[in-house]
Protein backbone atom coordinates (compact mmCIF):
# COMPACT_ATOMS: atom_id res chain seq x y z
CA UNK A 1 0.00 0.00 0.00
CA UNK A 2 1.50 3.49 -1.03
CA UNK A 3 2.22 6.08 2.16
CA UNK A 4 -0.11 9.75 1.56
CA UNK A 5 1.31 12.99 1.07
CA UNK A 6 1.67 15.74 3.60
CA UNK A 7 0.34 18.91 2.64
CA UNK A 8 1.53 21.98 4.94
CA UNK A 9 0.79 25.31 4.49
CA UNK A 10 1.88 28.55 3.97
CA UNK A 11 0.37 32.65 4.08
CA UNK A 12 -1.01 34.92 6.14
CA UNK A 13 -4.11 34.95 8.18
CA UNK A 14 -7.22 35.13 5.80
CA UNK A 15 -4.83 33.67 3.15
CA UNK A 16 -7.08 31.35 1.79
CA UNK A 17 -4.83 27.91 3.89
CA UNK A 18 -8.00 26.82 4.82
CA UNK A 19 -9.92 27.43 1.92
CA UNK A 20 -7.25 25.30 0.25
CA UNK A 21 -6.97 22.53 2.87
CA UNK A 22 -10.94 22.07 2.03
CA UNK A 23 -10.22 21.70 -1.25
CA UNK A 24 -7.12 19.12 -1.10
CA UNK A 25 -9.41 16.94 1.00
CA UNK A 26 -13.00 17.30 -1.25
CA UNK A 27 -12.56 14.43 -3.45
CA UNK A 28 -11.86 12.33 -0.47
CA UNK A 29 -8.11 11.25 -0.28
CA UNK A 30 -7.30 13.56 2.22
CA UNK A 31 -8.39 14.46 5.95
CA UNK A 32 -7.55 18.09 7.17
CA UNK A 33 -6.66 18.87 10.71
CA UNK A 34 -7.43 22.59 11.41
CA UNK A 35 -5.47 23.16 14.49
CA UNK A 36 -7.82 26.37 15.17
CA UNK A 37 -10.18 24.42 15.42
CA UNK A 38 -8.55 21.68 18.40
CA UNK A 39 -7.55 25.06 20.07
CA UNK A 40 -10.79 26.80 19.89
CA UNK A 41 -12.50 23.37 21.08
CA UNK A 42 -9.19 22.51 23.67
CA UNK A 43 -8.56 25.77 25.03
CA UNK A 44 -11.30 28.17 24.32
CA UNK A 45 -10.39 30.47 27.19
CA UNK A 46 -7.15 31.07 25.16
CA UNK A 47 -6.62 33.83 22.10
CA UNK A 48 -3.73 33.85 19.89
CA UNK A 49 -2.28 37.36 21.66
CA UNK A 50 -1.94 34.66 24.82
CA UNK A 51 1.44 34.22 25.81
CA UNK A 52 0.05 30.47 26.52
CA UNK A 53 -1.14 30.09 23.00
CA UNK A 54 2.31 29.08 21.79
CA UNK A 55 2.76 26.51 24.42
CA UNK A 56 -0.87 24.93 23.93
CA UNK A 57 -0.24 25.20 20.56
CA UNK A 58 2.71 22.91 20.13
CA UNK A 59 1.10 20.55 22.81
CA UNK A 60 -1.66 19.87 19.82
CA UNK A 61 0.41 20.06 17.27
CA UNK A 62 1.98 16.85 18.37
CA UNK A 63 -1.40 15.48 19.45
CA UNK A 64 -2.81 15.81 15.88
CA UNK A 65 0.27 14.23 14.66
CA UNK A 66 -0.99 10.67 15.90
CA UNK A 67 -4.03 10.49 13.44
CA UNK A 68 -2.35 12.29 10.86
CA UNK A 69 0.49 9.22 10.90
CA UNK A 70 -2.05 6.98 10.58
CA UNK A 71 -3.92 8.41 8.33
CA UNK A 72 -0.81 8.53 5.96
CA UNK A 73 -0.46 4.65 6.34
CA UNK A 74 -3.77 4.00 5.25
CA UNK A 75 -2.65 5.80 1.72
CA UNK A 76 -4.29 9.12 2.59
CA UNK A 77 -3.10 12.29 2.44
CA UNK A 78 -2.61 14.71 5.74
CA UNK A 79 -3.35 17.89 5.33
CA UNK A 80 -2.09 20.25 8.53
CA UNK A 81 -4.35 23.01 8.24
CA UNK A 82 -1.98 25.21 10.24
CA UNK A 83 0.90 28.02 9.32
CA UNK A 84 4.04 26.52 8.74
CA UNK A 85 5.36 30.12 8.40
CA UNK A 86 9.00 28.90 10.24
CA UNK A 87 11.73 26.44 8.84
CA UNK A 88 11.43 25.07 12.74
CA UNK A 89 8.01 24.53 12.21
CA UNK A 90 8.41 22.64 8.62
CA UNK A 91 11.72 20.70 10.22
CA UNK A 92 9.47 19.15 12.64
CA UNK A 93 6.38 18.02 10.23
CA UNK A 94 9.56 17.09 7.38
CA UNK A 95 11.08 14.54 10.26
CA UNK A 96 7.68 13.07 11.33
CA UNK A 97 6.49 12.60 7.32
CA UNK A 98 10.01 11.03 6.72
CA UNK A 99 9.48 8.76 9.42
CA UNK A 100 6.49 7.94 8.14
CA UNK A 101 7.22 7.48 4.49
CA UNK A 102 5.61 10.02 3.06
CA UNK A 103 6.57 13.33 1.36
CA UNK A 104 5.83 16.65 2.37
CA UNK A 105 4.34 19.25 0.26
CA UNK A 106 4.35 22.78 1.28
CA UNK A 107 1.45 25.31 -0.58
CA UNK A 108 2.47 28.86 0.00
CA UNK A 109 -0.24 31.39 -0.22
CA UNK A 110 0.77 34.72 -1.66
CA UNK A 111 -2.30 36.86 -0.85
CA UNK A 112 -1.25 40.82 0.61
CA UNK A 113 -1.82 41.60 3.65
CA UNK A 114 -4.90 44.08 2.75
CA UNK A 115 -6.56 41.08 0.69
CA UNK A 116 -5.93 38.91 3.28
CA UNK A 117 -7.15 41.30 6.54
CA UNK A 118 -10.01 41.82 4.86
CA UNK A 119 -11.43 38.49 3.74
CA UNK A 120 -10.34 37.56 7.51
CA UNK A 121 -13.19 40.28 8.68
CA UNK A 122 -15.39 38.92 5.97
CA UNK A 123 -15.07 35.70 7.79
CA UNK A 124 -15.75 36.82 11.22
CA UNK A 125 -19.07 38.95 9.88
CA UNK A 126 -20.53 35.89 8.76
CA UNK A 127 -20.07 34.39 12.00
CA UNK A 128 -17.24 31.67 10.95
CA UNK A 129 -17.05 28.82 13.78
CA UNK A 130 -13.55 27.89 14.74
CA UNK A 131 -11.58 31.03 13.46
CA UNK A 132 -9.35 33.30 15.24
CA UNK A 133 -10.25 37.10 15.00
CA UNK A 134 -7.65 38.62 12.90
CA UNK A 135 -6.58 42.66 12.45
CA UNK A 136 -4.11 43.95 9.64
CA UNK A 137 -2.00 44.56 12.67
CA UNK A 138 -1.80 40.83 14.05
CA UNK A 139 -0.90 40.28 10.23
CA UNK A 140 1.35 42.56 9.90
CA UNK A 141 3.15 40.97 13.14
CA UNK A 142 2.85 37.69 10.90
CA UNK A 143 3.99 38.98 8.30
CA UNK A 144 7.11 40.08 9.92
CA UNK A 145 7.67 36.75 11.33
CA UNK A 146 7.52 34.47 8.06
CA UNK A 147 10.51 33.02 6.97
CA UNK A 148 10.38 32.30 3.72
CA UNK A 149 10.75 28.48 2.21
CA UNK A 150 13.39 27.30 0.22
CA UNK A 151 14.44 24.00 -1.78
CA UNK A 152 16.78 23.14 0.73
CA UNK A 153 14.07 21.93 3.13
CA UNK A 154 13.34 19.00 1.08
CA UNK A 155 9.76 20.39 0.69
CA UNK A 156 8.08 20.52 -3.05
CA UNK A 157 7.01 24.26 -2.99
CA UNK A 158 3.69 24.89 -4.95
CA UNK A 159 2.92 28.63 -5.04
CA UNK A 160 -0.80 29.62 -5.18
Amino acid sequence: MSIGTVHLLYGLAGSGKSTLARELCANGAGVRFTLDEWMLRLHPELSIEDPAYGEHAAVVRDLIWSPAAQVLATGADAVLDWNSWSVERRAWVRERAQDAGADVVLHVLTTGIEEATSRAAAREAAGATFAHRITREGNEHLASLLQPPSADEGLEIIRH
